[in-house]
């Protein structure tokens, strides 16, 4: 019999993703949920001047993403190619021609999806409308129908502003095995205002009992640029309260992107030493970042040293959850970097270092029963 997850942790496959993805252990209480935003992880190497030796072409979308999906430690995983995902021009010329040329026409990524059909009982595809994308009509039914002959389980995604739409054709071919994700977007549950919007989703996933229901919230917006971090201070923009209270509002599970921002998949972007830490026992997050030169040594001699010797760090150190228990990676990477066993002069790892802590953090709390409501 399947678990149903507590907690979804939403990860787009980038390579410090990709690391937390095939290293942790998510057990039976939390279900990963993968967005593929590109036809191969890596492209070959360009051949060097005056090199004639033939460069292997990539594989298959289906051939590249099997090893990595199959090497995921955990009951099921959410697969999504997200239609929900903005382009940019500022995004990578691979990200943008996937997400024309496969994303952007349904029966192309329905494909994609049928493609990995040979983890057809780990996969869970996730599907969303194409109504704001593209204006076909019941678009839900069609991917469900095509999708339903080979995965035994279904996800639908939907959100504020397609809601009474999408949710009209999903009550008709929903299976209690299925889940529904409701997509918070960046709606504060703590605002009056925010919360008269979204109020009438809420309101009717409390009377919802057709699948398993998921209330998915992005708790740390883009906006928050590491150079305005307030240096050791907790990030008062940050609501995080949703999973203090999700059952409360009518799901069973809740998602968000990791602990980290949510990704908008854009190039470019300097150097800019910053860390966001989460503190477990108040729920909440913490900044910390470098000087005003912007170096990289910064995150080796300022931020973690700080980060270790943090009221937030005492406080996980204090409680009677093992928090910083030496299988948190995350707290074992920055006491690494401050015994020089590995270099802190590397941007991305401080983003696999705050998505290990969040993670480990959250299993513990699922481990004690913190969820048991």
């Amino acid at each position: 019999m399947m678990s149903i997850p507590t907690y979804i942790p939403i990860l787009r496959l980038r390579q410090e993703e990709k690391k937390v993805l095939t290293t942790f252990d998510f057990g039976g209480d939390i279900f990963p949920y993968v967005e593929i935003f590109k036809e191969f992880e890596r492209l070959p190497p360009k051949p060097k001047p005056g090199k004639t030796k033939t460069i292997r072409k990539p594989k298959h979308f289906h051939e590249t993403y099997l090893p990595t999906l199959n090497s995921i430690k955990s009951e099921k995983i959410f697969v999504d190619l997200p239609v929900h995902l903005k382009q940019s021009r500022k995004m990578k010329k691979e990200v943008l021609e996937f997400l024309r040329g496969v994303v952007a026409n349904r029966a192309v990524r329905t494909d994609y999806l049928l493609s990995l059909q040979p983890l057809r009982d780990k996969i869970i595809p996730v599907i969303s409308t194409y109504a704001q994308l593209t204006g076909e009509p019941n678009s839900i039914r069609l991917q469900a129908a095509d999708l339903r002959e080979v995965y035994p389980i279904l996800a639908f995604r939907t959100s504020e502003l397609t809601f009474r739409n999408d949710i009209n054709q999903i009550i008709a071919l929903v299976q209690s095995q299925d889940f529904l994700i409701v997509d918070l977007e960046n709606y504060n549950l703590s605002d009056p205002d925010d919360l008269l919007t979204i109020q009438f989703m809420l309101n009717y996933l409390k009377t919802f009992d057709k699948c398993h229901i998921v209330l998915l919230r992005n708790s740390i917006f883009n906006t928050i640029k590491n150079f305005e971090l307030n240096h050791g201070h907790k990030i008062e923009i940050v609501d995080n309260s949703l999973m203090n209270h999700f059952d409360k509002l009518g799901a069973h599970s809740f998602a968000d992107y990791g602990g980290i921002k949510k990704d908008p998949l854009e190039g470019g972007g300097g150097i800019s030493p910053g860390f966001i830490f989460y503190d477990a026992v108040d729920n909440d997050f913490y900044g910390y970042k470098g000087s005003r030169e912007r170096e990289l040594i910064d995150f080796e001699t300022i931020i973690v040293p700080a980060v270790l010797h943090s009221d937030a760090a005492a406080r996980m150190q204090g409680s009677r959850l093992d928090f910083l228990s030496p299988q948190n990676k995350g707290w074992k990477m920055l006491e690494n970097i401050r015994d020089k066993v590995e270099s802190g002069k590397n941007q991305g790892k401080f983003k696999r270092i705050s998505m290990e802590h969040y993670l480990h953090c959250i299993k513990t709390k699922i481990d004690s029963g913190y969820f048991l409501f």
